[in-house]
């Protein structure tokens, strides 16, 4: 079935949808503090330091828990990924987050233990307990681009504070868009804010009625449907569609088990992809 409204209502709908899988939902004009006041900043570092330091800090009760210091390194490298480009950017993001980094964690002498050093191995996402993780829907989020280009994606989903999944809704009723349109828009995003595919995993694009995943260097060729909401049979008459997709590929064990085994990498380079 396709949808019939305004893409306002496409997007909140969505949104819905996606609060019904137990995500929360932030307007993106409330983000504006937490980015530090840059809108040039897509990761939600806040998000992040806080997920870093439930699950690895220090406390009265887990005396052996990570200090600060070591839990900005682990935001420092999960939120800024090494690479000369935005696919090898992406690339390592998508191996940290699958690895884990590693931090050296340097304890200072007390009066009964000497000055120690060690590795601590952390993880920005809990794999194995998704309910443990943060997902967020954040929609009109102001991204603002190195050649000064101001965008505002329609969809973002967070995981932890890291942009994982992004959507581009058209209107089919809006002089008769297309979810080509949605796909040629993603393109742009690619080269006028670079920054929010660092640490992208998923593009959805939809025009009502039509509903479409894929990679973000994908060709619009390379972009499908999802068609099967319980993973083993096929949505006959609704294949295609957002509710779909949604329900199928976007539960939160779905979307962790599609990012981490799903995804590969071939020939990082000059003619490489994802």
């Amino acid at each position: 079935m396709g949808w019939h409204g305004s893409e306002s209502e496409f997007e909140y709908t969505t949104i819905e949808r996606l609060n019904a899988l137990g995500y929360a939902h932030v307007h993106g004009s409330e983000l504006l503090a937490m980015r530090g006041g840059d809108e040039a900043e897509v990761v939600l570092k806040d998000h992040l330091r806080a997920f870093l330091t439930r699950r690895y800090g220090r406390t009265i009760t887990r005396p052996d828990g990570l200090p600060e210091a070591a839990i900005e390194l682990a935001v420092a490298k999960f939120a800024r990924p090494e690479g000369v480009d935005t696919l090898r950017r992406n690339a390592a993001l998508h191996a940290m987050l699958r690895g884990g980094v590693e931090i050296g964690v340097e304890e200072p002498a007390t009066k009964t233990t000497p000055a120690s050093k060690r590795i601590a191995h952390i993880y920005a996402v809990d794999w194995e307990r998704p309910e443990h993780n943060e997902f967020l829907v954040v929609n009109q989020l102001p991204v603002h681009g190195p050649s000064g280009n101001d965008r505002r994606p329609d969809v973002i989903v967070y995981v932890n504070g890291l942009p994982l999944v992004l959507f581009e809704l058209k209107n089919p009723y809006d002089d008769q868009p297309t979810v080509a349109d949605a796909i040629n828009q993603i393109g742009h995003y690619r080269h006028e804010i670079p920054q929010l595919f660092d640490h992208n995993a998923l593009c959805i694009a939809s025009d009502g009625v039509t509903t479409l995943h894929g990679m973000w260097t994908a060709n619009e060729e390379w972009y499908a449907p999802w068609k099967s909401i319980d993973g083993t049979s096929v949505e006959r008459g609704t294949t295609g569609s957002m509710k779909t997709l949604v329900e199928g590929l976007l539960p939160k064990d779905r979307l962790l088990a599609y990012i981490r085994d799903f995804i590969v990498f071939e020939g990082v380079g000059a003619a490489g992809g994802k």
